[in-house]
């Protein structure tokens, strides 16, 4: 992969074959390109449940593609962005599994956000057993139907009541989107993430994507060890990132270079991802367990639309595929 300038393995399922190699070797975007928006999109005007356009047509639904329109989680990349390859070195990808629950017609449970209870809305089906990393999201049982909770590790029975140990300040899905429940850089725990029907949907993936990396191998520690849009890196960065491109770090973009021509692969799975990689991106918002994986981020369910892949025993909140 490229950079564009601008955990823990108990947290995931792997991945062997071709999407490794695409998460492994990518491109890092650097620079002061990543600054700000990277294109530009019509003005729109929100309301509760969807974005509208100016002139009224419903644009999306901001449960299932949340945050503004110029959210780094929905800016494609911009056509003069910078980019230089960089390879991970990992041997394996695994998938990242993140606990949402942000429609408005789930049953609402009390969570008990680290002590603090709110009333939100919880997926009846939806279930965790308390393990690293469980980033989960809510959403509040509010008139506006679009402010959520997040934390982790969730622990949640079937048609229980959720916690969380640490939990981050409420949301907006209207707004940026930037903070969230991603403990090695603050960033969000739904933006960015796979959602369940969008592998099955004939449809192109139209959000940047979410990884963690080998930050043993990967991650500087330069300026701390992050950047825009993340505002940290992991708890003891300095004895653990020993990576020696300045430009990798919590909060770095990693993309494919348009060069790359997804229709080459011939999994539809693999070409969906990769024409996501090429388009949007992915944000680097955590570390894995070592240095031989890397890992993306997808929804509790969505693991099932990729094919090869089945959830581990090894872990709840992560599951490992055969791509």
């Amino acid at each position: 992969m490229r950079v564009r300038r601008r955990g823990s393995v108990a947290g995931g399922r792997t991945i062997a074959g071709t999407v490794a190699t695409l998460l492994a070797v990518l491109a890092v975007l650097g620079g002061g390109v990543l600054s700000g928006p990277a294109a530009v999109a019509d003005e729109t005007t929100e309301t509760a449940e969807t974005t509208e356009t100016t002139d009224g047509r419903a644009a999306r639904d901001v449960h299932a593609r949340p945050f503004a329109w110029d959210s780094p989680w929905n800016l494609p990349l911009a056509r003069a962005a910078a980019l230089e390859r960089f390879d991970t070195r990992a041997q394996r990808v695994y998938l990242d599994i993140e606990d949402i629950s942000v429609d408005p017609r789930f049953p609402v449970r009390d969570l008990d956000a680290d002590g603090r209870s709110v009333r939100v809305h919880v997926d009846p089906d939806l279930t965790a057993d308390g393990s690293w990393n469980h980033c989960s999201t809510f959403l509040v049982d509010a008139p506006d139907r679009r402010t959520v909770v997040q934390g982790q590790p969730l622990r949640l029975s079937r048609g229980g009541e959720p916690s969380y140990a640490y939990a981050w300040d409420p949301l907006s899905l209207t707004g940026p989107g930037l903070l969230g429940c991603h403990g090695g850089s603050n960033l969000s725990g739904i933006g960015g993430t796979v959602r369940v029907g969008e592998m099955s949907s004939p449809e192109p993936l139209r959000h940047a994507l979410k990884i963690s990396l080998n930050c043993e191998l990967s991650c500087s520690r330069a300026d701390g060890g992050f950047r825009w849009p993340a505002s940290k890196a992991d708890r003891g960065f300095e004895d653990v990132y020993r990576g020696s491109n300045p430009h990798v770090r919590m909060g770095s973009l990693m993309a494919l270079p348009p060069s790359v021509d997804p229709e080459r692969f011939r999994r539809p799975d693999v070409r969906k991802i990769a024409v996501a990689l090429r388009d949007y991106g992915a944000y680097v918002v955590d570390k894995t367990g070592g240095p031989s994986t890397n890992s993306l981020s997808v929804q509790a369910g969505a693991e099932d639309e990729l094919p090869g892949c089945a959830q581990t025993r090894w872990s709840g909140s992560s599951a490992r595929c055969r791509w």
